[in-house]
């Protein structure tokens, strides 16, 4: 049965086998009719995905200071070995000025 006649149509069977189907798929035993085919969910990860999450998890677990840079820049510093030219310093400093 349709009911017509102003903005909004309704059809009263679709609504019941709507809810039908959502009684059958809530019940644990539920017989189905031969050639039906139930739709279901499914996700499928892509091997570019799955690389790209180990990636992450790797990342994630290094350390966020590498200690043997620090431990060789510090021997460096306290021997005189390190150098640093002025003006790649300041280069730098302004190309980190100007990106604010």
């Amino acid at each position: 049965m349709r009911i017509e006649g102003s903005a909004y149509v309704v059809d009263l069977n679709r609504s019941q086998q709507v809810r039908n189907e959502a009684q059958q798929t809530q019940g644990v035993q539920v017989s189905r009719p031969a050639g039906r085919v139930i739709p279901f969910d499914r996700v499928e990860i892509s091997s570019q995905a799955r690389e790209l999450q180990k990636l992450k998890s790797e990342v994630a677990a290094m350390p966020d200071v590498r200690l043997d840079r620090v431990a060789l820049t510090k021997q460096n510093l306290q021997n005189g070995a390190y150098r640093v030219e002025a003006s790649t310093l300041a280069q730098k400093m302004m190309d980190a000025y100007k990106s604010r």
